[in-house]
């Protein structure tokens, strides 16, 4: 082939593919321009950076929480004072561990807390990067600091949704009934027009979820615990009253009011696996409804020796064998109506951040989401004596 029938040839296939390429070329411009080849549009989250804080994980939550796990790799005790996320459009967001939230969270070598970053994250679906600085002090050393760590977490929103807290109790096995030895509970006090107060065999609901890390009975063997999860009373020391707590004989759990003794029958779940589980209890004149997770239990109720004058506790409870919670709650509701197993189910069905969605009887909503406030309006906003927010939960 002649140098002229060459040159015809090329120019020839530049013609028939150069708008193919051009195209080709444009499109991947344009991809790479919107970040789909970052590593911010990978589906799990990508993280890079963070110098002496180990094997560090993140990602976004749907209701724009950035949840981070935080190691410690420098040896020795590391105190975390602050994280500070940046988004790419400029977006800041900090929390400082408090007096109440996260106080003191010391990350000992080898293991990892749970940060919430609140307010940074974009929708579910959405991609994300974040610029992220962690300041801490190595107290105890030589030279304390303060340091700072910095690095990037990038990924896609997830759809879940998470408390960024939730209310933590470390009560002792053997709560005196003088609440001297409890150091570990929120209570309040509940008007007449409750109709929580001031009155006998009175009904009630009350639901939540609850995490447990271990048995709480004699020496932990497992075989028997009672843990306060909820208590009425007149006062912490005298007179009848409703408290709601686990009994269950292992393996298997029972839930209870031990006001009469109205047991579940037991569920075939355990709720020592440091997961989060609902809880409900519907309570009227006629039956107690129990639920633990989506499974529940109904039993006759003919004792009807419940009293109240509207002091409430959270996290203890001061007459049925006086124990105090050792676990994590959140999403506490309380009604003075006894719902039906299907209401009880709807509830569980809207999720661990589930809000009320019953108004019959509701008297307060307690999202426990680091803070006392009562959610339904009414105002019942809880007082704390000694149980903390964290956020070092999943």
């Amino acid at each position: 082939m002649s140098p002229t029938h060459k040159s015809q040839s090329a120019l020839e296939y530049m013609m028939t593919y150069g708008w193919a390429i051009l195209v080709i070329v444009i499109v991947a411009g344009v991809l790479y321009s919107l970040g789909i080849f970052s590593p911010a549009s990978s589906l799990s989250s990508t993280v890079t950076g963070f110098s002496n804080l180990g094997s560090v994980t993140g990602e976004c939550t749907a209701n724009g929480v950035l949840r981070i796990s935080l190691g410690d790799s420098t040896g020795y005790p590391i105190n975390i004072t602050s994280v500070t996320a940046k988004s790419s459009t400029g977006q800041i967001s900090t929390f400082q561990p408090n007096s109440t939230v996260d106080s003191s969270p010391i990350i000992q070598p080898t293991s990892t807390y749970i940060f919430s970053v609140p307010n940074i994250c974009p929708a579910a679906g959405s991609r994300y990067s974040l610029a992220v600085t962690v300041n801490y002090t190595e107290p105890g050393q030589i030279f304390p600091g303060p340091y700072t760590s910095t690095g990037t977490v990038a990924g896609t929103a997830t759809s879940t949704i998470l408390q960024p807290f939730v209310a933590s109790f470390a009560a002792p096995y053997n709560v005196s009934t003088t609440t001297s030895n409890d150091n570990s509970y929120m209570y309040y006090t509940l008007p007449a027009s409750t109709g929580l107060a001031d009155v006998g065999n009175f009904t009630f609901t009350i639901t939540g979820w609850v995490k447990m890390p271990k048995e709480n009975g004699p020496g932990n063997t497992g075989q028997w615990m009672a843990d306060g999860l909820f208590y009425f009373g007149p006062t912490p020391t005298t007179g009848r009253y409703a408290a709601f707590i686990f009994t269950p004989p292992a393996p298997q759990d029972v839930i209870h009011t031990c006001d009469n003794d109205i047991h579940s029958n037991s569920f075939s779940v355990s709720v020592f696996n440091n997961s989060w589980y609902f809880f409900a209890a519907s309570i009227n004149s006629t039956y107690g409804l129990f639920q633990l997770g989506s499974t529940q239990s109904v039993v006759g109720d003919s004792g009807n020796s419940r009293y109240s004058d509207g002091y409430i506790a959270v996290g203890a409870s001061f007459s049925c064998g006086d124990f105090g919670l050792i676990g994590d709650l959140t999403d506490l509701q309380l009604y003075n109506s006894s719902l039906s197993a299907q209401e009880l189910m709807n509830i569980y069905n809207e999720g661990i951040n589930g809000g009320p969605i019953i108004s019959n009887g509701l008297v307060a909503f307690w999202p426990l989401n680091g803070t006392l406030k009562d959610y339904s309006g009414h105002g019942f906003n809880l007082v704390d004596d000694g149980a903390l927010f964290t956020s070092n939960y999943k």
